[in-house]
């Protein structure tokens, strides 16, 4: 006889919203993990289950709409470091969870398992039977291969259909028994095109026979075309540099290794054999990039090494895309798995390797809240998984190097390029001398423009780099000395001329630019600074027979349209290459031999402990596009600052010089990598309300060890008519967790935690 329905008790629920875990009745047994249905005032949301409420409000409660899940189905050791990393960043686990899991990814409840179906188990309350079920899962998930079908027929994928064990009736059509015999000698499922052919009939008899109730059909979107064509696998025989940190790395046991090696050195290499390795031993390999465009090449050289075990996440994918290969790392159908930042939280089991490519970039720290940085949590991850991660980098963050210079990291050095590719020529051009001698302000100094010129003589390429786009940087009256600003946010708008737009580049607000000021009425508008746009237009005048190409966020919004861009540098279709510093790293243009990088030091002029470091990184990095072939490179950098350490360092090529001189910086005023920081943020309608709720917070701290800076007006004050204001902790790592522990914050609150912050804007 079966039992009853299962009793209801107080259970605590997380949402992905900005609330606290809140309270509901649901079946009593069900395991912390699954994903329930819930109805939050008057919508339904999705929450997470964490276990019975040991201490329930006297409120009456309310039901759980539905469980959504048969039992959990991330990995344990991915809810482990979920944990964690909801400790650690001061946020829920339902709130990491929808980068882990695509919240449309539904589990099909009539799923069946040695004949019992899931649904079975839930309506009589077995969630123990399920629990063992899924720890079976998630070691063979193959005992239940329909587990992440989807039952209704949109998206993408293929259609498999299956008997639904319904009893034929007395009388069938001939071609309906075609279709139940086909199916009946394939074991019970097969996909739609095949099985319209094997029974030669057409799709109408198909949808007859379901509606009959004969046969289910469903989508299989764990075959998704997510499987790229493989290339030809370039066999590269590793120099005695590569050979000595493939043999450091020492496989099956956690370890933290820092690769450091010159542009173009080779650690790409130095990852695939490692990763032939453990795919060798049967473990798989999770390979972090910190942005889309670098993907494209290298799924190439993956799945040429590895055909058919690659899959792939970053947010250029579209929904169904996601899903696919999402199914695939659940079924264990992927063995190797690369992606952006939130790839760290991707379902993958069985780790014998984390790759953190260019580990020093700045894209792997979310700003968006969870405001998660991969690069660390690949570290935790790796500790749980008990492998080896390798952080590569030309250009180091100084709290990595800091690291393997104290010996938490094991440092794994590649100082020459391969046989015949040196390292580029770097030259500087000092613009206040230029100004001086042509008593102007010049886009491109002769030395520049005269290594152009000689650059498209013989049929090579170059790139410019400035790291703004837009026309002109803002307008202002001559009259008057006033900018045009945002009305939302305290910065100035940026003229786009193609669209002929003044743009606010943090909140998307734009305008037709007035023909007289604003505040004074006088008509000496005027633009100030010059963008990406400015430069191609510039180009385009002094060398119109050149093929230009403009690559920014502007011109590369539509999907693909950047890795198209770079495929045709690449296919030598592009003369000059003119774009921001997503052009700076990772990207190996064969035929590239000059690289101008027209404002060097622009990125010095921010109040930040961190520009000199950025500054030097982007300069080395994008030194590092030129000469990376056969053909040897030059990179000419203008600055109205030479003599500054990132530039002059950046002259040299030398890292080690550049530390040596910036950590003592660090150290003397207390900055990371010798402490750790935590940024409060408060927003609100009114400066006064942001630094009250700030003031109110830092009242009630109590941690010694601590030094509090603030509460202070944020860089940029007011962004999307909301008023920011900042307080900064600087402590020990025990000292900030031990706030947090001690003063969570109210999830609806103002006041959001930024846990080792890289942006303070």
């Amino acid at each position: 006889m079966n039992a009853g329905p299962p009793d209801l008790v107080p259970t605590r629920i997380q949402l992905n919203r900005p609330l606290p875990p809140l309270t509901y009745l649901a079946p009593q047994g069900l395991p912390a993990g699954v994903r329930v249905r819930v109805k939050v005032r008057n919508s339904l949301a999705v929450g997470l289950a964490m276990g019975p409420d040991p201490s329930p409000p006297a409120a009456k409660l309310r039901p759980i709409e539905a469980v959504i899940d048969p039992f959990p189905l991330l990995p344990a050791k991915l809810r482990e470091l979920q944990t964690f990393a909801a400790r650690y960043y001061g946020c829920l686990e339902a709130h990491l969870l929808p980068l882990s899991l695509p919240q449309a990814m539904l589990p099909h409840w009539e799923a069946d398992e040695d004949g019992q179906r899931l649904s079975f188990h839930r309506d009589r309350g077995a969630w123990d039977a399920l629990s063992d079920l899924g720890e079976a899962w998630q070691r063979e998930p193959s005992i239940l291969p329909t587990l992440l079908h989807r039952s209704a027929l949109r998206g993408a994928g293929f259609t498999e259909v299956r008997l639904t064990g319904v009893p034929h009736p007395a009388r069938v059509t001939p071609s309906q028994a075609k279709v139940l015999l086909a199916l009946e000698d394939a074991g019970g499922a097969l996909m739609e095109p095949e099985l319209l052919e094997a029974a030669g009939v057409g799709a109408s008899v198909l949808g007859t026979l379901e509606k009959r109730g004969l046969v289910a059909r469903m989508k299989r979107v764990d075959l998704l075309g997510q499987r790229r064509e493989a290339g030809v696998d370039r066999t590269v025989i590793l120099n005695e540099e590569q050979r000595t940190a493939l043999e450091a790395v020492e496989l099956g046991t956690f370890g933290v290794h820092l690769l450091q090696g010159v542009t173009g050195s080779g650690k790409t290499e130095v990852y695939l054999s490692l990763a032939e390795q453990v795919l060798s031993a049967g473990r798989r390999v999770l390979w972090l990039v910190p942005e889309i465009g670098l993907t494209a090449r290298l799924l190439d050289r993956l799945e040429a090494r590895f055909p058919g075990r690659v899959a792939v996440g970053h947010a250029g994918l579209n929904a169904g895309e996601k899903h696919g290969d999402v199914v695939r790392l659940l079924f264990n159908d992927a063995d190797l798995f690369v992606g952006v930042r939130n790839a760290v939280l991707a379902p993958l089991r069985d780790i014998g390797l984390i790759v953190v490519d260019e580990e020093h970039e700045g894209s792997y720290k979310s700003e968006e809240h969870p405001r998660i940085h991969a690069r660390d949590l690949a570290i935790k991850r790796a500790q749980l998984e008990g492998c080896p991660i390798v952080l590569g980098s030309a250009t180091p963050s100084l709290e990595s190097w800091h690291a393997a210079q104290s010996g938490r990291y094991r440092l794994l050095r590649l100082r020459q390029r391969p046989a015949g590719i040196t390292l580029p020529t770097v030259e500087i051009v000092d613009l206040r001398d230029a100004y001086r001698q042509l008593r102007r302000k010049v886009i491109l100094a002769p030395l520049l423009m005269h290594a152009l010129t000689e650059t498209l003589m013989c049929g090579e390429q170059a790139l410019l780099l400035l790291n703004r786009r837009g026309y002109e940087n803002f307008w202002m009256c001559r009259a008057c000395g006033k900018s045009l600003g945002c009305p939302h946010c305290a910065i100035s708008l940026t003229y786009h001329r193609g669209d002929f737009r003044l743009r606010c580049h943090l909140c998307g607000h734009e305008t037709a630019p007035p023909e007289a000021c604003p505040d004074c009425g006088a008509e000496h508008l005027r633009g100030v600074g010059e963008g990406t746009e400015q430069v191609e237009e510039h180009l385009r005048q002094l060398f119109p027979t050149a093929r230009i190409l403009r690559l920014d966020r502007d011109t590369t919004r539509r999907r693909g349209s950047f890795e198209a861009g770079l495929l045709a540098v690449e296919a030598g279709e592009v003369d000059i290459l003119v774009g921001t510093q997503m052009l700076a790293k990772g990207h190996t243009f064969p035929r590239l031999t000059l690289v101008g990088v027209l404002n060097a030091d622009q990125g010095l002029k921010v109040a930040d402990f961190r520009a000199s470091e950025r500054t030097f990184q982007l300069l080395t990095q994008v030194a590092g596009r030129a000469g990376r072939a056969a053909l040897p490179g030059r990179v000419i950098l203008q600055t109205y600052s030479p003599e500054h350490p990132a530039i002059t360092f950046a002259l040299a090529q030398d890292f080690e010089a550049f530390a040596a001189s910036e950590l003592p910086f660090r150290e003397g005023l207390g900055y990371p990598p010798f402490t750790a920081l935590s940024l409060y943020r408060a927003e609100a309608d009114t400066p006064m309300e942001a630094r009250e709720a700030l003031e109110t917070f830092r009242q009630r701290l109590s941690v010694p060890g601590l030094r509090v800076l603030g509460p202070l007006e944020a860089p940029v004050p007011r962004v999307r008519d909301r008023w920011r204001m900042h307080l900064l902790l600087k402590g020990g790592r025990g000292a900030l967790g031990e706030v947090l522990a001690r003063h969570p914050l109210d999830p609806s609150g103002p006041i959001a935690l930024d846990r080792d912050p890289i942006q303070f804007g």
